[in-house]
């Protein structure tokens, strides 16, 4: 099965200079957990996902040490932690080393990468140009797709 098949048409993106609180609010509206970040020229930079966001919450001595993050937990941190967050601009937080694919690449190979690097997007790239997105949702179509209805995989 080919990129081409199974990706989604209309990735939702955002300006690397717009905030995080921006991007919570997209991911929130449009209900999905990743967008693809742009420059001002339309070229792919970046992606962020829920999980980006999530992780500049907490401290990185918390993120080695669960139990110190428990031991150390006060009320009103985790807003705190929002707060001090909610203003800085997306491409602070974004992954500026991401994975891209093209129509013509298999899904086996973005399945193992989604795997690999707990991935919640993948830019699908044509000519240096953002055709779309394969996400978890598209693997999951496609996994049911194969299993359901027999389609060549």
């Amino acid at each position: 099965m080919l990129i081409s098949e199974i990706y989604h048409p209309y990735p939702k993106t955002m300006s690397g200079d717009a905030h995080i609180s921006d991007a919570i609010a997209e991911l929130m509206k449009d209900e999905v957990n990743a967008l693809v970040i742009l420059n001002d020229n339309g070229k792919v930079i970046g992606v962020l996902s829920l999980q980006d966001i999530a992780a500049a919450t907490v401290p990185r001595q918390f993120r080695e040490n669960i139990r110190m993050a428990a031991a150390m937990y006060k009320p009103g941190f985790f807003t705190e932690m929002c707060n001090q967050l909610k203003d800085v601009k997306i491409s602070k937080v974004m992954r500026h080393e991401y994975i891209s694919v093209g129509f013509n690449d298999n899904i086996m190979a973005v399945t193992a990468d989604f795997l690999k690097n707990d991935l919640y997007i993948v830019p699908v790239i044509e000519n240096g140009k953002l055709m779309g997105v394969i996400t978890r949702t598209e693997i999951k179509k496609a996994l049911y797709d194969s299993m359901m209805n027999g389609d060549n995989a």
